[in-house]
């Protein structure tokens, strides 16, 4: 009885443009991976039409010629051709073919990107600059995934470049990513492999792909938006710096309720996210979180440079965040402890802030116990300009810092006394009446953001919000000596008149989104400062009308000179525990080196694992041939290692030919005369005729010769796939897939 009839062989041709559909359908699955940092579903279908694009491209050019780097190189022609005809038009000859000022232009788009991407939030917006990005990143991939799968016939590789986007979510925050993207491109990539086999399971396939296809084409459209409006989140999304989108959040048209939270004292709280202490770059972020696994939140450290001497009320706060997806937890400062949270959470012993590893702060219910410091304006004047050692990081500022910062805040309280009276000089300066808030000024203006130059623009303009006064006043503090830095989070809210539980009960919008300063006092610590006017609650310590702050004065010291504002030189114990440096001069110039320093380092990676096969492949080969030379390997692993050798080389050699046929069959018979091959398939035919071992010394030297003869015939293409792609190890994970079939 006949067996069941086996699959025919499909022509190359019919397999490249399998192998092709296939790398679509895996770019599709992807690019839909991205739909939680980007809002709506149009930037899918223009991505999609792009891949479609380079592909088609290739495969027309691989059917009508066979030199296997043609196709890939037309699919990058055709893609830079589509970038200029997109992004910069007007630059091009013909609007297609880039000139020099494309080049240019292309870096202007850039900029606009880099822009758009810091003052976004997420789900951001995919304009213009944004889609450059994409598209480049997209194109790139597909290039490099259709070269590696079809001109080197390794589909398995292909996957190393895709990596790398759906890796993308993943690098904003684990918890941004979609699982089921994931379950769908493990599939998708199975469909790949399955696509690059020689007998490939028709039913099988089909099923699968139609399965990755429906998910695919429904995931942009069904899927809900991460959209802070829609949802009521705050607009913090998880992994994007809030200091950041500290202003996209307040000009935002709709208000949102953020949290809610009580307290046993009866009194509102500043509800701090983290703390900024790096003022060098050109964009301020979250101080690096030190992350220790037993610093758990039962039991926070104690408040840095709190002496005994101050009083101190404990207070409890029961807070129940409703949109905020941020890993940081909104808490009063100092926290002492807090109870019921889901997942991992930590706190930081440097700025007490508490951040999760793997959960957001949506969705949390929890209790957390604080203190409220109470100084006196005497203990806050009696700590003189005291600075204690390892604060030398809260005095920081770049080299190079515009003058009318240090030349103002010398104006305005250089000749005080104490570093207190200097802070109620400073915050009195911002509160005076010349200072307005605005919201919408910075960005009409061009100075919305952080950063020594903002700072500088909004003194001249003296109009700006909570992150321009908050970020002024520290920096000011500093070039006078004053450790300090910048806090983010909320403003205590709109106190409710239903109580819980008998307690008074508050309610936080998107609306009480802050920043303010904290300046450090020996003997106290870290101490609130509000100098945005018409924001917030100044603190009774610093409220110039009550009767027990004393009336600040300065005597005016000398303006500055032109040269560029110098650092504090207070004096300050040495820490041998800081190792810090400054930054130094051109703080842009560092960023840009910092991201080309990542950008290395993921090139770097990529290759490492493209070149996994290439090892394995050289690894295998050179065992065997050590082998052969101490005489602990027969015949068999020589012809063995020609076999692979042969395959690598895309040498048509069947499993059932004997030794004589193949070397008949190598490179059509031109080695049919060769000495080595034909002492090896002699000793290889009296080895299987023979009962032990016989005795070949010139193994491992004609197997070299054999494999330098093979790579000596074979054209260049094969070379390359040979050495970096071999068939050989391929065949071997092909083998395992049609066995699970």
């Amino acid at each position: 009885m006949a067996g069941p009839e086996q699959p025919k062989p499909v022509t190359r041709d019919r397999r490249d443009v399998r192998v092709s559909l296939a790398l679509l359908l895996v770019v599709l699955v992807l690019i839909a991976g991205l739909h939680v940092m980007l809002q709506g579903a149009g930037w899918w279908f223009a991505l999609g039409f792009l891949t479609a694009v380079l592909l088609g491209v290739a495969a027309l050019v691989r059917y009508f010629a066979r030199p296997r780097l043609l196709a890939p190189t037309a699919a990058a022609l055709a893609f830079l051709v589509v970038i200029t005809a997109v992004f910069v038009p007007g630059t091009a000859f013909l609007g297609l073919i880039p000139t020099s000022d494309s080049w240019a232009a292309f870096g202007q788009v850039w900029d606009a990107a880099m822009l758009s991407i810091s003052r976004q939030s997420l789900p951001a917006v995919a304009d213009t600059p944004i889609m450059f990005l994409l598209v480049l990143g997209i194109g790139a991939i597909v290039i490099v995934a259709d070269a590696l799968a079809i001109s080197l016939r390794a589909p398995a590789s292909a996957g190393v470049p895709m990596l790398i986007l759906l890796a993308v979510p993943s690098t904003v925050s684990i918890d941004t990513t979609d699982p089921l993207i994931f379950v769908l491109a493990v599939f998708a990539f199975l469909f790949l492999l399955r696509a690059g086999s020689e007998r490939p399971q028709t039913r099988f396939s089909l099923g699968l792909a139609a399965t990755v296809v429906i998910g695919t084409l429904v995931i942009p459209l069904v899927l809900p938006p991460v959209s802070p409006a829609e949802g009521g989140s705050s607009g913090f999304s998880t992994g994007v710096n809030p200091v950041l989108s500290l202003g996209d959040d307040l000009r935002r048209a709709a208000e949102h309720t953020v949290l809610d939270y009580s307290t046993e004292s009866g009194k509102a709280q500043y509800l701090r996210l983290v703390s900024v202490e790096d003022f060098t770059g050109t964009e301020w972020g979250p101080s690096k979180f030190d992350l220790n696994r037993s610093n758990t939140p039962a039991k926070l450290g104690a408040p840095p440079g709190l002496s005994p001497d101050v009083a101190t009320a404990g207070d409890t706060t029961y807070l129940q965040v409703q949109n905020l997806t941020s890993p940081w937890l909104p808490l009063p400062y100092p926290s002492t402890s807090v109870a019921g949270l889901v997942g991992d959470w930590f706190w930081d012993s440097s700025g007490l802030t508490v951040k999760s590893t793997n959960a957001t702060s949506q969705g949390e219910s929890y209790r957390a116990k604080s203190l409220s410091i109470e100084p006196t304006p005497a203990q806050l004047e009696q700590a003189g300009t005291t600075v204690p050692g390892g604060f030398d990081r809260f005095l920081r500022l770049p080299d190079g810092m515009p003058k009318v910062i240090g030349a103002t805040a010398t104006q305005v309280a250089g000749g005080a006394s104490s570093n207190y009276e200097k802070a109620l000089l400073l915050q009195d300066y911002f509160r005076d009446g010349s200072f307005s808030y605005s919201e919408t000024a910075p960005a009409d203006q061009g100075y919305d953001g952080t950063g020594m130059k903002v700072i500088a623009q909004f003194l001249d303009a003296k109009s700006g919000y909570c992150i321009h006064f908050a970020s002024a006043m520290a920096v000011m503090a500093r070039s006078l000596g004053i450790p300090s830095r910048v806090a983010v989070g909320f403003l205590p809210g709109t106190e409710l008149n239903d109580k819980v539980d008998g307690r008074t009960a508050y309610q936080v919008g998107s609306r009480d989104l802050h920043a303010w300063p904290e300046l450090y006092f020996e003997g106290i610590g870290w101490t609130r400062f509000e100098p945005t006017v018409s924001r917030g609650t100044v603190p009774s310590y610093a409220d110039k009308t009550s009767a027990d702050v004393p009336t600040p004065v300065n005597t005016p010291a000398p303006t500055p000179s032109n040269a560029a504002t110098p650092a504090p030189s207070t004096s300050i114990a040495p820490n041998k525990g800081d190792s810090t440096n400054a930054l130094g001069s051109d703080n842009s110039a560092s960023s840009v080196v910092t991201g080309w320093l990542w950008a290395l380092l993921l090139v770097v990676v990529v290759v490492l694992l493209l070149l996994i096969p290439a090892f394995v492949r050289f690894a295998q080969r050179r065992r065997r041939l050590r082998e052969l030379a101490r005489g602990s390997a027969t015949s068999l692993a020589a012809w063995q290692e020609v076999l692979q050798t042969a395959e690598d080389l895309d040498q048509d050699v069947p499993d059932t030919a004997t030794p004589r046929e193949v070397r008949l069959l190598l490179v059509d018979g031109e080695l049919a005369r060769d000495p080595a091959l034909i002492r090896l398939i002699d000793a290889v035919e009296r080895e299987s005729y023979s009962s032990g071992v016989l005795a070949y010394p010139e193994a491992a030297a004609d197997t070299r010769s054999i494999i330098g003869a093979l790579h000596g015939i074979a054209q260049r293409p094969e070379r390359l796939r040979a050495r970096f792609s071999p068939p050989s190890l391929w065949s071997k994970v092909f083998g395992v897939f049609r066995r699970m079939g």
